[in-house]
């Protein structure tokens, strides 16, 4: 069996996402899997950035009844099967307390 290599569990959900890069502007999407350490974001055939390069995230997330976007500095770390796995690197406590939120009551119980 593979090991996960990340440190928190990931969750399957779709949630509404746009990403920003340098030079390509901004580009609407969803999420395949969020962690709280990052998402994986449905990307087709267009690409988000290269490995290890900077991009910007905003996640639309659930939070006390209601939805609202949350804006993440990440870094793209895999490209594959249509899609782009992202690792936060710069989380504020309100996006943090939604990811939480949104991880943890979807766990099994």
């Amino acid at each position: 069996m593979k090991s996960e290599r990340r440190d928190t569990p990931r969750v399957p959900v779709s949630i509404e996402a746009i990403v920003s890069t340098s030079g390509r502007g901004y580009q609407r999407t969803v999420t395949r899997d969020v962690s709280l350490d990052g998402a994986y974001i449905v990307t087709g055939k267009q690409k988000v950035g290269r490995r290890h390069k900077p991009v910007e995230i905003a996640l639309k997330l659930p939070f006390d009844g209601e939805e609202k976007f949350h804006r993440f500095r990440a870094q793209v770390v895999r490209t594959a099967g249509g899609g782009t796995g992202l690792l936060f690197e710069g989380v504020d406590s309100d996006a943090y307390a939604a990811l939480m939120q949104l991880v943890f009551s979807r766990q099994p119980k």
